[in-house]
């Protein structure tokens, strides 16, 4: 008797996850990606500073070629530079904006970021949009370790819900 429950039991565990699975998969459509930036110079600079730091305000332009049609196409942003001058020889610099992601049925809104290493031969960044259009709903998230290098392998995920809530923390409060 004990046998025939242990099967019961078996069973009816096989049959629930069995059971599950086309529930996990009928979230299909979250997704990693991976693909290359192209991305230039698309305006004039401006730029601000004193002795300690530098701001420099430009427009980029940049062709996404990913393995996902629905983030890939044209990116625009508008970026701002600080680097602040230290003692070192070299300036630390971080880098924020908006970007704009036009896919072929939606767009995609958000931010970008990054912080480069001290000699700025390499500029790793991140962006975090939102989709509108067919994409509203969904969110995407993107990282290149080198924006400059159009052969660098990015990769990102998109899936369904919201952004994370880091946005409601900036801006930063100073440290004390």
């Amino acid at each position: 008797m004990r046998t025939l429950r242990l099967s019961l039991v078996g069973t009816v565990t096989l049959v629930l996850l069995l059971g599950a699975v086309p529930s996990l998969a009928q979230n299909g459509h979250d997704t990693a990606v991976t693909g290359t930036l192209s991305c230039h110079l698309a305006g004039g600079m401006t730029a601000d500073g004193d002795t300690s730091v530098t701001l420099e305000r430009f427009p980029t332009e940049c062709i996404a070629v990913f393995d996902d049609p629905r983030v890939s196409g044209t990116a625009r942003s508008d970026i701002t530079e600080a680097c602040f001058k230290g003692a070192a020889s070299s300036d630390a610099c971080v880098l924020w904006g908006t970007i704009e992601l036009s896919g072929p049925d939606g767009t995609w809104v958000g931010t970008v970021g990054s912080i480069p290493d001290g000699t700025l031969s390499t500029l790793p960044a991140w962006s975090v949009m939102e989709g509108t259009g067919e994409y509203e709903g969904w969110t995407y998230w993107m990282h290149t370790p080198d924006q400059s290098d159009p052969s660098a392998k990015a990769s990102g995920v998109i899936y369904e819900g919201p952004p994370p809530p880091w946005a409601e923390s900036l801006p930063l409060a100073p440290a004390e």
